[in-house]
C-alpha cells in the first residue's frame, strides 16, 4: 500500500485528519475504561486483589494501557498505533499464560474468550494500521491514488 503525505495545510482542511468519528469513539472508551479502573482501585481494592495476582496484573495492564492510549492519542504521537496494538497483543498473551498455569483444561472457556479478543484486537490493528483517519490523524498520510 502507498501512502502520500499531507502538507500542513492539507491535514488542515482534511476533516479525517481531525479526531472524531471511530477513533474518537474509541479514545472516548478508553477513557471510560481507565476512569472505572481508578474508581475501583480507590473505592474497592480488596475486590481487585482478591481474584489474585495473576489477574490483578491483567487488569492493571488494562487500564494502564487505555491511560497510554489516550495520553498518546490526545498528543497525537505517531508511534501510538503500534505501541498499542503492541500492548493489546501482550495483554492477551499473558491472559493466555495465566490460563495456561492454572491449567488449560479446567480454564478452555479463557481460551474461547481470548480468542474472540484476538478476533476483535486484529480487527482494531488493522484499522489502526489502514483505516484513513488513524493514518491521517497520527502520521498525515493519506493511501496514494
Amino acid at each position: 500500500m502507498k501512502w502520500q503525505n499531507l502538507t500542513e495545510s492539507e491535514a488542515a482542511a482534511l476533516p479525517e485528519a481531525r479526531l472524531g468519528g471511530d477513533l474518537l469513539v474509541v479514545l472516548l472508551l478508553a477513557a471510560l475504561l481507565f476512569v472505572l479502573e481508578l474508581a475501583g482501585w480507590l473505592f474497592a481494592l480488596d475486590r481487585l486483589l482478591g481474584i489474585g495476582s495473576r489477574y490483578t496484573v491483567a487488569v492493571s495492564f488494562a487500564g494502564l494501557l487505555s491511560l497510554v492510549f489516550v495520553v498518546m492519542t490526545l498528543l497525537r504521537l505517531r508511534q501510538t498505533p503500534v505501541i498499542v496494538c503492541a500492548g493489546l497483543v501482550v495483554w492477551i498473551l499473558y491472559r493466555g499464560g495465566v490460563a495456561v498455569s492454572y491449567g488449560a483444561v479446567a480454564h478452555w472457556p479463557l481460551f474461547v474468550d481470548m480468542t474472540g479478543e484476538l478476533i476483535l484486537a486484529t480487527g482494531f490493528c488493522a484499522y489502526m494500521a489502514t483505516g484513513l483517519r488513524p493514518n491521517a490523524y497520527y502520521r498525515r498520510r493519506i493511501r496514494a491514488l
